[in-house]
């Protein structure tokens, strides 16, 4: 079985509400951290750290976050080497740091929002636990015949991308070696985990994660 996967959110009781909110920079909204082969920082300007606030009591026990606006694969480093330990796979972890939103004020200020130069130093306040994952490499593993949309064929459905919500069926071609813990595949806008990184991660007791077996 292969899975994606989301954020876990039920420990959040409303509506608009997030573990962690990006602070915003010129450029923001193209910075997803999803193509391999895409240099973000390049392109869109994002700093070699990138800057959140969020409620740190709950990012104290998850290892999967709920983001704004983005929807970035923003996952603790405990939960990366558990990962790795799966097997190989290229990757990018982006540095993150999440700080308390008792300092939004003085860390993001004006109109649009932008980030002000004040630094926070005391550890209470802020959270380096996490990295965005991105991965490094494709695997052309779809068959885009016998995966199926609407009751088609993928490829000859006309739709160019997938969601996990699109297909009535994915089918996977098994890649020599087997598949890595996580890939990227073209074609779809989320990526793969493998039943072995599922099992892996769910054996080390990581929160906030939630897999959807893809059908």
């Amino acid at each position: 079985m292969i899975y994606a996967l989301n954020a876990d959110t039920s420990h959040i009781e409303k509506e608009d509400v997030f573990d962690a909110t990006i602070i915003e920079f010129d450029g923001f909204e193209r910075a997803m951290f999803f193509d391999p082969d895409i240099d973000y920082h390049q392109l869109c300007g994002a700093p070699p750290v990138m800057e959140f606030l969020g409620d740190l009591k709950n990012l104290a026990w998850l290892d999967h976050v709920f983001t704004s606006p983005l929807n970035l694969l923003l996952v603790s480093k405990r939960m990366m080497r558990v990962l790795e330990s799966v097997g190989s796979f290229r990757h990018r972890a982006i540095p993150t740091v999440i700080y308390s939103s008792k300092v939004k004020k003085l860390v993001y200020t004006g109109y649009p929002r932008r980030r002000t130069s004040y630094q926070v130093q005391d550890p209470s306040l802020r959270n380096d636990d996490f990295v965005i994952l991105q991965l490094a490499e494709r695997l052309d593993c779809l068959d885009h015949d016998r995966t199926l949309v609407s009751g088609t064929s993928f490829r000859e459905s006309g739709e160019t991308y997938l969601g996990v919500e699109d297909a009535q069926h994915f089918e996977f071609r098994k890649p020599e070696g087997g598949f890595p813990p996580v890939f990227f595949v073209p074609g779809l806008v989320f990526y793969c985990f493998s039943e072995e990184a599922k099992r892996a991660c769910e054996h080390a007791g990581l929160k906030g994660l939630w897999w959807r077996p893809l059908p």
